[in-house]
């Protein structure tokens, strides 16, 4: 099957995935013992902080972190232990091998997008505040230059890309990378958050996965070197006119779960789940005697 997939043009291995994802999801009968579940690790989404949370509520020996850089020099991996992973996350574009390893079980597959307009900027500070990224060179100049340069395939329509089987390999018009994501995400996805109701979405997942613990920290936050309000109107219409698929289905994205926020979720369960929240964190910061 190894063979199969680096043989194959990505938009192949999508049709693929997309008929064994669709065979396999599960969405409200999801059991911890028996089913897989698969976060699929959009960058620069605060995909960090939400699997850090899921992952707690698994044994340790039952995760499996692994980027598709990894996993694809050692495929090996995902067979290691008798059992298999419980829950496995990364990033791993829907073309990518994870979905022609992972076993054939019932499979609780979901991910989180964002505003791609905070997004990119998210991106642009994280590359510029690591020195040893690969990019960080074209980044140590202004955003306007890391755009033009273009170093990476996440700045334009990354996130419908990466759904649509074309963030590595070919071009399409910007309604087929919303139109083809958009049905990935409906036939091969139990959920699909949004940064901006990220709270609320942990209660999503809570409800449908039974975890037990989801109060949190904030990880992986990046130096705000520049911020939204500092971006010229050039800066700012630059990035919106190379990301008109993402705003389409980060939009679609964030309209169904508000639906289902209003189907599923009180006011009163928000509210009370946020102060709980920062009271945790608050008990979590506060100094040792």
């Amino acid at each position: 099957m190894q063979n199969t997939w680096q043989t194959s043009e990505d938009l192949t291995n999508l049709i693929i995935h997309k008929k064994n994802l669709n065979k396999f999801l599960i969405t409200n009968t999801y059991d911890i013992n028996t089913d897989l579940c698969c976060f699929s690790h959009v960058p620069k989404t605060a995909g960090t902080s939400l699997e850090s949370i899921v992952a707690k509520n698994f044994k340790a020996s039952d995760v499996l972190h692994i980027n598709a850089p990894d996993l694809n020099r050692l495929p090996e991996l995902i067979d290691l232990k008798k059992n298999g992973p419980r829950f496995i996350c990364g990033h791993h574009p829907i073309h990518g091998q994870l979905y022609r390893l992972i076993a054939d079980k019932p499979l609780f597959h979901f991910t989180q997008l964002r505003n791609p307009l905070d997004r990119v900027i998210s991106y642009f500070n994280y590359v510029k505040g690591k020195k040893d990224h690969p990019m960080h060179p074209h980044a140590n100049n202004s955003l306007e230059k890391f755009l033009t340069a273009n170093p990476s395939p996440e700045l334009i329509n990354g996130q419908s890309r990466r759904f649509s089987g074309y963030l590595h390999s070919g071009s399409a018009s910007p309604e087929t990378y919303f139109n083809e994501a958009k049905d990935v995400l409906s036939q091969c996805f139990s959920l699909v958050l949004t940064t901006c109701l990220f709270d609320e979405g942990l209660l999503l997942l809570k409800n449908r996965l039974g975890l037990k613990d989801i109060y949190y920290q904030r990880v992986n936050e990046s130096t705000q070197f520049i911020t939204k309000n500092e971006l010229s109107d050039a800066v700012l219409n630059l990035i919106l006119e190379h990301n008109r698929a993402d705003i389409d289905l980060f939009d679609w994205a964030k309209a169904q779960c508000q639906n289902l926020i209003k189907q599923e979720l009180s006011p009163k369960a928000i509210a009370d789940f946020k102060s709980i929240n920062l009271k945790w964190r608050a008990l979590i910061d506060s100094p040792g005697d």
